[in-house]
């Protein structure tokens, strides 16, 4: 019995460590204004996320990127020093001028965040960063409807969910004071617990859910 124990333990610290790696993010970058919404994001595990259409409406697209690549542009990231571009001076501003943020959590620094305008006249090092963004954006090749549960989604246990990541989690029990979920990994053993106002972050589609009545 011991032995089933310290080897479940072993299996499920590589698997956590990579589940984080999935959330992290490195880069994102997104510039909106009233007409359209487009954002980059690069997560620790080698994701891309691309999302793009009018606000509330954008299409979603994802790849994967290999490891050499995803070192390749964190080097990029890393060469860069953007103390000067912390003060950046205001350019142009209007009611359609995209607004534009970038935010970067590069391993072993601290999280720097900026924002300017689309038009804006950009030091040389910051417009290298956004290069890299949009080097990453290009490694999407595929927009769909991004999937998001109802907004009157009630939890109820046995329900089959599709997570962000893609991967299928089926709802075993609720804690105590009914607040949180606790959920079983179909695709992969992990075991997951979310607040329920957190079930529509975490998840996106309802995939299946057994009748009243059902065993």
């Amino acid at each position: 019995m011991r032995r089933c124990f310290l080897l479940l333990v072993l299996v499920a610290l590589p698997l956590q460590a990579r589940e984080s790696d999935r959330t992290v993010e490195v880069l994102r970058y997104g510039c909106a204004n009233e007409l359209g919404h487009r954002e980059v994001t690069l997560f620790r595990n080698g994701t891309v996320r691309l999302l793009d259409g009018p606000p509330g409406q954008e299409l979603m697209g994802l790849s994967e990127l290999s490891p050499e690549k995803l070192t390749g542009a964190l080097n990029r990231l890393a060469e860069e020093d953007l103390a000067d571009a912390r003060q950046l001076h205001k350019g142009i501003e209007g009611p359609w001028i995209e607004k534009c943020e970038l935010h970067l959590q590069l391993p072993d620094q601290k999280p720097e965040s900026f924002r300017f305008g689309r038009y804006d006249a950009l030091p040389l090092n910051l417009s290298r960063v956004l290069r890299v963004a949009e080097d990453l954006a290009a490694e999407v090749q595929d927009l769909r409807g991004v999937e998001e549960l109802p907004v009157d989604y009630v939890p109820r246990q046995y329900d089959v969910l599709k997570r962000r990541d893609g991967h299928r989690y089926k709802i075993l029990r609720f804690t105590a004071d009914n607040n949180g979920v606790e959920l079983q990994g179909i695709d992969q053993p992990i075991a997951l617990f979310v607040l329920r106002e957190e079930m529509r972050r975490e998840f996106v589609a309802l995939l299946s859910r057994e009748r009243s009545g059902d065993k």
